[in-house]
């Protein structure tokens, strides 16, 4: 496995310290810094080397974490955002996606399911517990007014196969095209939809019944 650095922003110390501990005898993970507040997380991003990835609780003091997302796409765009939380509501869930993160855990995840997500992440792939990816697809199935952004039919399917998990090599192999390809559509998806993400791209896409 590819070597995988990581920071935790989390105000629980006991969980944040024992999510260090469990991530750090992974052989691939290392976790190197927690912070109980974005204020501290990028205070250090002033001065220290960036990690790969960052988990990111939503219920936060001074700076929510859907705030902090949005800047750290601003500010440090190198860093992945996986979310950990104990929220699993529509508008959290899709907020936080179309911010920026990558992923969205709920707390009750398994140290083993923790470990696959932030493993898949970092492989390109998005990474959702069932129960959020059951509420945010059942919350889509209300009518909303439809935007097509100018997409077309193949940066749809694009999307459409994204929202099935599929990372760009495998979306390439479906639908007969090569993977920078792929690659091309999703930058023109991003520009067109203003996400930052695959994984806020299917957000948007669904909040905006396009898939």
């Amino acid at each position: 496995m590819i070597p995988i650095t990581l920071w935790i922003v989390e105000d629980d110390a006991g969980y944040r310290r024992m999510l260090q501990q469990i991530l750090n005898w992974t052989d691939h993970i290392t976790c190197e810094e927690i912070f109980p507040s974005c204020i501290e997380f990028f205070d250090a991003l002033k001065s220290e080397k960036h990690p790969d990835m960052v988990l990111m609780d939503l219920g936060l003091p001074e700076m929510g974490g859907v705030e902090g997302i949005k800047k750290l796409a601003q500010v440090a765009p190198d860093i992945t955002v996986m979310v950990l939380s104990v929220f699993q509501d529509k508008e959290n869930v899709l907020q936080a996606l179309e911010a920026g993160a990558s992923g969205y855990l709920l707390k009750t995840a398994s140290d083993e399911d923790i470990v696959k997500g932030i493993n898949d992440i970092f492989m390109g792939k998005a990474s959702l517990s069932p129960a959020v990816a059951k509420i945010v697809l059942d919350s889509m199935q209300q009518p909303v007014p439809e935007k097509q952004f100018d997409l077309s039919e193949r940066e749809i399917q694009v999307l459409e196969k994204l929202a099935d998990g599929l990372a760009s090599k495998e979306i390439a192999g479906l639908l007969g095209i090569s993977t920078p390809t792929v690659n091309f559509h999703l930058k023109n998806i991003y520009k067109k939809l203003d996400v930052p993400s695959q994984s806020g791209a299917v957000a948007k896409a669904l909040r905006s019944n396009i898939i």
